[in-house]
C-alpha cells in the first residue's frame, strides 16, 4: 500500500487488497465457530484475491506485467553484466530473394535449437528481432562469473549454429559479439505501456559493434 501511495499504480492497490483478503481468510479459519461456513468463506476469499490480481495483471503491459511491484533497486541500478549479440550475415539479401514462409522456417530452424542453448548457462534472452538476438548475463546480479558464462555460451552457440548451417548450405550464418562491463539496469518505456526491463550503456553498444565486425562463425 505504501508503494501504491508513492507510485499510484492500480495494480499495487489490487495486490494490497488481495493481501487483506488473504489475511481475512486466515482470521476466518482461526475464529470461526462453524467449520463448514468458514471452509467455504476461506476458499471464497482466496478466490476473490487471486481473481483480483489476475484481472489487474491483464491490464498491465505484458512484457513487464508486474513491474509496479519492483523494488527501487530493481527499477534502476548499475551493475556489471555481459552482453551477447548475434545475427545472421546476409540475412537481408536472403530475405529479398526468398519467400517469407521459407525465411520464417529458416529462423525457426535455428532458434528452435539455439534459444534453449542461450538460456542453458543462465543467459536471459532479452529480445529477438528478426535474425538478431540479444542475451544478458547477470541481469539480476546473481552471476559473478557472468563473463565466463557469456563466453561459453557464445562458443556453444556458434558451434551449434555452424552444425545447423552445414545441413542447409543456402542459409545465412551467424556471427556473434560479447562484451562485459557496467550498465544501468532498469525499466525503459512509457508509463502507459511498452515497458521492458533492459540494460543501457556503452557496454551494450560496444557488444553490438563487436558483433557487427565479427566474421561469420
Amino acid at each position: 500500500y505504501r508503494l501504491y501511495r508513492r507510485r499510484q499504480a492500480q495494480f499495487l492497490l489490487v495486490v494490497a487488497v488481495a493481501f487483506a483478503l488473504l489475511a481475512e481468510a486466515m482470521l476466518v479459519i482461526v475464529f470461526a465457530r462453524n467449520w463448514r461456513v468458514s471452509w467455504w468463506e476461506w476458499h471464497l476469499l482466496m478466490l476473490v484475491a487471486f481473481v483480483a490480481i489476475a484481472v489487474a495483471a491483464r491490464t498491465e503491459w505484458h512484457e513487464e506485467r508486474f513491474s509496479p511491484l519492483y523494488l527501487d533497486e530493481t527499477l534502476a541500478g548499475t551493475r556489471e553484466v555481459s552482453v551477447m549479440f548475434a545475427d545472421l550475415q546476409g540475412f537481408t539479401s536472403f530475405s529479398e530473394r526468398t519467400p517469407p514462409a521459407r525465411v520464417a522456417a529458416m529462423l525457426n530452424g535455428y532458434y528452435r535449437r539455439l534459444v534453449p542453448l542461450l538460456e542453458a548457462d543462465g543467459g536471459v534472452v532479452h529480445q529477438i528481432i528478426g535474425d538478431a538476438v540479444m542475451v544478458i548475463f547477470n541481469q539480476h546480479g546473481d552471476q559473478p562469473d557472468h563473463a565466463a558464462r557469456a563466453a561459453r555460451t557464445a562458443l556453444a552457440f556458434q558451434a551449434a549454429a555452424t552444425e545447423i548451417a552445414e545441413a542447409h548450405p543456402g542459409w545465412p550464418r551467424f556471427r556473434a559479439g560479447v562484451n562485459s562491463g557496467e550498465v544501468l539496469a532498469g525499466l525503459v518505456g512509457g508509463e502507459s505501456g511498452h515497458r521492458k526491463h533492459g540494460v543501457i550503456g556503452d557496454t551494450v553498444n560496444l557488444a553490438a559493434r563487436l558483433e557487427s565486425e565479427a566474421p561469420v562463425g
